[in-house]
């Protein structure tokens, strides 16, 4: 049975709400060579890498996978990653027309601070509710991604 509309107007809403929810901490510190702010998207491809857990490090189409974005801006992404100092890009030894991104000490230290930020945020925004809410809307939410990217691990299967 299909959704009703209402609902589907209710829960867009909602969506567009939380989109602040995961957004970049005010207070982390800027990483960048000038001394600015990181970027979101910085924040972003430094999760991305950090959730592909491969020891050999990942490649500008996992970081344009994990994204849901086109190679191309992917790319300009990592570029802007790597001069603020958070990704290093080699070439694969194998592949050589394969760049090889990690995490450098500070985009580890970046992503473990915005990790620690959003889930303290949520964990706030969660206090009065019982743990079975919490898993209970941890579940669905999974499901919803799974289904909206059904190409991406869920939430459940990842490690921040």
């Amino acid at each position: 049975m299909p959704a009703r509309h209402d609902d589907l107007i209710r829960l867009d809403a909602a969506l567009l709400a939380l989109r602040r929810l995961t957004s970049a901490p005010p207070a982390l510190p800027g990483l960048d060579q000038d001394g600015s702010p990181v970027e979101v998207s910085t924040m972003l491809v430094a999760d991305a890498i950090a959730r592909s857990a491969r020891e050999d490090g990942c490649s500008i189409n996992d970081v344009a996978q994990a994204l849901t974005v086109a190679h191309s801006t992917a790319s300009r992404l990592v570029d802007r990653a790597v001069r603020a100092g958070v990704v290093t890009r080699n070439r694969d030894a194998d592949q050589r027309r394969r760049a090889v991104l990690r995490l450098t000490d500070g985009g580890r230290r970046l992503h473990a601070e915005a990790v620690a930020f959003r889930t303290g945020r949520l964990a706030a925004v969660t206090a009065e509710w019982s743990p079975t809410d919490v898993a209970t809307l941890t579940e669905l939410v999974e499901r919803f991604a799974a289904d909206a990217h059904p190409h991406l691990p869920t939430a459940g299967r990842t490690t921040p």
